[in-house]
């Protein structure tokens, strides 16, 4: 049964296809979840009873595939309400440099790096469609030395292939996403990141995919996207609209204030952007600090995680501000010393969930919420950059424990080595101990197999400890060694981008 839907499927969905050299809308790339609430609506001015599949847009239409006709619809303001569909002819994308492929199913361009996704079958005759990838630039690793034809030879993504179908893969700033029905069952849509050279594949959860067969994705904006698929249980597939839900409370009071030596810091760019998801890196709110060095938050959501950055090439913050973010009542709620000049970028909680916190009465910082919680900790002894033995022992242990989950969901996500110090050091000597530390615990994922790429160090010197002195204003003073021992850490963490 199985067998013979998706065979109708090949011979309906999958036959010859291209598209065209347009000016795709890249909204910022997605990632494999999302907490976000998202409302899902069929696009009933684009649906019939046949297969509807979209599988592109520019700045005027949305282009999609009609029981193999190319229309185009126009875009207006409400995403759910498309214009008429009318047809359209779409110049085939089939360069000489690909002769030696089968039948081309779907080639999605990326102008801005000169490259080329082409899914197709590997050889004339062959049973399933496979992704290849082409670049245009000289320079490129595919095209060098190469000026016979505009595009180089289609290459396999070898790590991407299965023996089942890959299909309609799509370039949406710069990561790759696809459909394939590699696990026997529905068809699904999947993402390869860009930074890891569309080198690994997840597949993407709900509302993107459902329990049917889903099949391509258009991003509109940020905040919109069609999807295809047959999830309702319709005989053919159809056009959904995936729109996110902006019903969230704003921080009405808050403000955030930069100073530098006490002195306000003004003219300086704040952007609170989405961490992950299916629009990360979109800015949500952003403003310039006043000649007070202040911005009211009045507008920015209070209920859900971001990533706030201060500072661009324009208006660089300088190292050793201050950021802090008050409450209603004047109350500081979050604090941050930036130490390098330039752009200062933190993942930042939910206002909702620290609203109430008052940090000068806090004497242990380790209860705080967190969107990302260590993965692990690892602990140091005094004035050393490599962990005891014991430590060690214990970073081992995990690992046997942790290490194919880990793996695997580093193919999804960037890490983040954070070192510490305690402040039984100096400012220099701690910035450097707590550096070296991170880079040991570098070396040693590296040593395990995971890629150096795809982990960063960040030295964070005494600055952010998890647990205070008694006496918050002589740190040397009646210090209990436990709370300096338990500052000696490197917290390895997801990285939000």
């Amino acid at each position: 049964m199985k067998e013979s839907r998706n065979a109708e499927m090949r011979n309906t969905l999958l036959i010859s296809f291209v598209t065209f050299l347009g000016a795709f809308i890249c909204a910022d790339s997605l990632l494999a979840q999302t907490n976000e609430p998202w409302s899902i609506h069929p696009v009933l001015s684009l649906n019939t009873s046949g297969n509807d599949v979209p599988f592109g847009v520019d700045s005027s239409y949305v282009y999609l595939k009609r029981e193999g006709v190319h229309l185009r619809s126009p875009r207006v303001a409400n995403p759910a309400l498309p214009g008429t569909p009318e047809k359209v002819s779409i110049v085939a994308v089939r360069d000489e440099a690909w002769d030696a492929l089968g039948e081309i199913q779907h080639v999605s361009i990326d102008e801005q790096h000169g490259l080329a996704v082409i899914s197709a079958r590997p050889y004339p005759g062959a049973p399933d469609y496979d992704l290849f990838i082409s670049s245009t630039l000289p320079e490129s690793r595919f095209k060098k030395g190469d000026t016979s034809n505009l595009w180089s030879k289609a290459y396999p993504l070898v790590s991407l292939n299965s023996s089942s179908d890959e299909v309609y893969p799509q370039f949406i700033q710069g990561g790759l996403y696809f459909a394939s029905n590699r696990n026997e069952t529905d068809f699904d849509i999947f993402f390869a990141p860009r930074h890891l050279q569309w080198q690994s594949a997840s597949v993407l959860d709900f509302p993107i995919n459902s329990d049917s067969d889903d099949l391509s994705l258009v991003v509109l904006n940020d905040d919109d996207m069609y999807v295809c698929s047959n999830r309702t249980n319709s005989e053919g597939f159809d056009v959904y609209l995936l729109s996110r839900n902006k019903n969230e409370s704003l921080a009405k009071g808050f403000y955030l204030e930069l100073t530098l030596d006490g002195n306000p810091v003004s003219g300086v760019e704040v952007k609170w952007v989405e961490p992950s998801g299916f629009n990360r890196g979109a800015s949500i709110f952003e403003n310039t600090t006043d000649p007070q060095g202040f911005i009211s938050l009045d507008q920015l959501p209070s209920s859900r995680v971001l990533s706030m950055r201060i500072g661009s090439i324009e208006s660089p913050v300088v190292e050793g501000t201050v950021v802090r973010i008050m409450n209603v009542n004047g109350k500081v709620v979050r604090e941050y010393a930036i130490n390098t000049s330039g752009v200062f970028s933190v993942d930042f909680l939910p206002l909702d969930s620290i609203k109430d916190l008052d940090l000068n009465d806090l004497n242990d910082l380790s209860g705080l919420p967190s969107r990302y919680p260590p993965i692990y900790t690892l602990y140091f002894d005094l004035n050393v950059s490599t962990p005891s033995s014991q430590s060690a022992d214990q970073l081992e242990l995990w690992w046997q424990n942790n290490a194919q989950d880990f793996i695997v969901k580093t193919t999804e996500f960037a890490l983040v080595l954070e070192g510490h110090a305690d402040v039984t050091g100096t400012t220099d000597s701690n910035e450097n101990l707590s550096q070296k530390r991170a880079v040991w615990f570098k070396e040693w994922l590296i040593s395990q197999g995971v890629h150096a790429e795809q982990v960063s160090t960040r030295g964070m010197g005494a600055r952010f400890p998890v647990k205070r002195c008694p006496n918050l204003s002589d740190p040397f003073l009646d210090c209990p060694p436990e709370v300096h021992a338990g500052n000696r850490r490197v917290e390895l963490r997801w990285e939000v981008l």
